[in-house]
């Protein structure tokens, strides 16, 4: 049974307004330091960016890798132990951390290019401020003669990285330029090393990966996926196609050897430890109408069967780069909390439980569970159908480090067909909205007061507004019992009628908005819904 270790920010939302103070405690912070976190001054000098939500490390000496990105203490990256502050001599060295290498990889044998995987990279500060931290990270020009690194030979890297304040946001941008002689033709192809180890050693089964698969995807046979590795045997299957509700993909870790390949085009993928209820998200641009890679592939995740780690991949389309020529994959990292499955990503943070609204008359319950990328707050918002605000009722601060769970009974304001919660960063700046619900039967503003005729299916029976008054006619010889209902259900007259007849009732005798009218006798049991709008 998966812990739910969670530091939550539960919302009984009560009715304040929110005011979020950009702390120093917020401000982004960078510095190159000796011996970072014992890593040994071999490494030195590691670049460190923090801004008091998550930090992030990068050692230009060992392939300008990223060894650390964690969200409030929690590592994502795994760091083989044996290798720390040891010089890298061969692609084949098992160090961890993020890098880039060039798809496909039918291209070459392992070990991978030198200079560009594990050469000394160069690093420079473009910006350094209290908002923002940007470093620039540039690779050797690949240089190696021998055989199986010809189409990789003029290759270089670059990889540009901003942390943002108040947020776990952070930005990579990967440029792979062609310094020689003849066109090249490659994809950038990223990879992290996701580091599943959590506070109960035992409890592996509890990493997963997840992202959409597309649906109308034809890799695999028609599977949304193509597997390359086999799984093994004896701990049951580590691809999980219909993890989650809406195409969700999911990839167990089961300490098996494999590697599945898939054609994600929603753009974005998610390493989560469900066991200390923590998310770490990439997200991408699918660009429609290229060649990606290795069957087609946007996204990977590799297993290993003895180190406690997978591989979260993500690769560009493969481009013919001419000489002195370059291209360019953009990436954005998040972190937030979450005890899955994560069910989707946008701009604000992630959903772990959509939103939901169970409507009971004219009021609203809304539920729902998610992990938010800034520090700021989230409102309660009811839309129109043109999706325009007509009512903010409720504000909650958040933070990356905390869940947000939703849990509200609302009353619906006249108009409203939506209800979202909108995402504001801690300058007060929308960033997005983190979730949206129907409202099954939207009230009436009385925009749409109107003559109208309602027809009872079958019948010539009628129900019509006019005028601050409901006439219901019934042509038909016979008796007929004509009530009128609240939408939940609640009688709020009744009249037994000898037809043919038709009467009048004043909006004065009703209580609401919406009103049933129900007629029945003679074979007829027939109901429409009636909109009644106050003043």
């Amino acid at each position: 049974m998966v812990c739910m270790r969670l530091i939550a920010m539960i919302i009984a939302f009560s009715t304040v307004t929110v005011v979020v103070t950009d702390a120093q405690e917020y401000d982004v912070s960078l510095e190159k330091t000796s011996n970072y976190s014992n890593w040994g001054t071999a490494w030195d000098s590691v670049v460190v960016l923090k801004n008091g939500i998550v930090t992030l490390a990068a050692v230009p000496k060992i392939g300008g890798r990223v060894m650390q990105y964690d969200l409030g203490t929690h590592p994502s990256i795994y760091i083989h132990k044996s290798m720390v502050g040891k010089e890298i001599v061969s692609g084949d060295s098992m160090v961890g951390g993020f890098r880039q290498l060039p798809s496909p990889q039918s291209d070459f044998q392992w070990p991978s290019p030198p200079k560009v995987d594990f050469g000394a990279y160069a690093c420079t500060i473009l910006q350094n401020n209290t908002d923002s931290a940007v470093i620039s990270l540039l690779s050797p020009v690949e240089d190696s003669d021998l055989s199986k690194y010809k189409t990789h030979k003029g290759l270089q890297f670059k990889r540009d990285i901003t942390l943002y304040k108040a947020s776990s946001h952070v930005r990579v941008v990967m440029t792979m330029y062609n310094r020689g002689q003849q066109p090249m033709t490659h994809g950038i192809w990223d990879i992290t090393q996701s580091s599943c180890i959590n506070s109960d050693t035992a409890a592996f089964d509890n990493f997963w990966v997840y992202f959409q698969r597309y649906q109308q995807s034809t890799l695999g046979g028609n599977k949304g996926y193509v597997q390359y590795k086999n799984e093994g045997t004896g701990a049951g299957p580590q691809w999980v196609p219909d993890a989650a509700p809406g195409n969700i993909m999911g990839v167990q870790f089961k300490k098996l050897r494999g590697k599945i390949g898939a054609d994600c085009r929603t753009g974005w993928i998610c390493f989560n430890d469900r066991y200390d209820a923590y998310a770490y998200v990439k997200t991408f641009r699918y660009q429609d109408g290229k060649t990606y890679p290795d069957s087609g592939a946007s996204v990977q995740v590799y297993t290993y069967p003895n180190l406690n780690m997978l591989e979260v991949e993500v690769l560009g389309p493969l481009t013919t780069i001419a000489p002195g020529d370059s291209v360019t994959m953009e990436e954005n990292w998040f972190a937030a909390r979450s005890n899955g499955p994560v069910l989707g990503v946008n701009s604000a943070g992630l959903i772990t439980k959509k939103l939901t609204g169970m409507q009971s008359g004219d009021s609203l319950d809304v539920n729902g569970t998610f992990g938010v990328f800034y520090k700021g707050y989230v409102k309660i918002q009811f839309c129109d159908a043109s999706k325009t605000v007509v009512s903010s009722v409720d504000s909650v601060p958040v933070i990356p480090t905390d869940s947000l769970y939703v849990s509200k009974k609302l009353a619906i304001p006249a108009g409203a067909a939506y209800v979202h919660l909108a995402a504001f960063d801690s300058k007060g700046a929308a960033v997005g909205i983190l979730d949206s619900a129907v409202i099954p039967t939207p009230l009436s503003n009385g925009n749409d007061l109107q003559s109208r005729s309602l027809p009872l299916t079958g019948h010539s029976i009628t129900a019509k507004l006019e005028n601050s008054t409901i006439t219901v006619n019934v042509p038909h010889y016979g008796t007929y019992l004509i009530t009128l209902h609240t939408i939940d259900g609640k009688q709020m007259y009744s009249r037994t009628v000898n037809a043919p007849c038709h009467f009048t009732i004043k909006f004065s005798e009703l209580t609401g908005n919406i009103v049933v009218v129900r007629v029945k006798g003679k074979g007829v049991n027939e109901s429409k819904r009636l909109i009644v709008a106050r003043e």
